[in-house]
């Protein structure tokens, strides 16, 4: 039961990452890059994972310790640098909060760990029904739509 609650939650994550963003055909690449604070703010207030737990007018910071205090990483380094914020993150944060909501996660140094026997967080987004690709796309949406979301 409690995998297909996590299931439904990363669906409903997408979707209302999805709606939030809406849809916008036909804009360019590379004008307006997702941050490693754009993502952090975009899936602690308004993914409707966190809800509860996240104030709707909490600050960049209190949105990364809520994430980081969870085992979901995002480094202080690239939050304030302003490091793109890639695909293959995305994998990585969607991956630790399925292992979080799943009770399945393992912590290292307070991260949420890679499972043994897996090569890579997208192969374990794959393999786990895992809409990492879409969730990306839709971070990257709100961005464009919005501008600077977390900086």
């Amino acid at each position: 039961m409690r995998f297909k609650v996590c299931i439904f939650s990363v669906v409903f994550f997408v979707l209302t990452l999805s709606v939030f963003a809406g849809v916008e055909e036909g804009s360019s690449d590379g004008q307006i890059v997702p941050t490693h604070a754009d993502a952090a703010f975009i899936i602690a207030k308004y993914s409707g994972l966190f809800d509860r737990y996240v104030s709707h007018d909490a600050s960049l910071n209190e949105c990364v310790v809520f994430l980081n205090d969870h085992g979901v990483y995002f480094g202080l380094l690239e939050v304030l640098s302003g490091k793109e914020f890639t695909l293959k993150d995305c994998a990585r944060v969607m991956g630790q909060i399925r292992l979080v909501f799943s009770g399945e996660a393992e912590y290292v140094g307070g991260k949420v760990k890679l499972p043994k026997d897996i090569d890579s967080w997208e192969t374990f987004c794959i393999m786990n029904e895992i809409r990492f690709v879409e969730a990306y796309e839709a971070i990257r949406t709100a961005v464009r739509k919005t501008g600077e979301i977390g900086r």
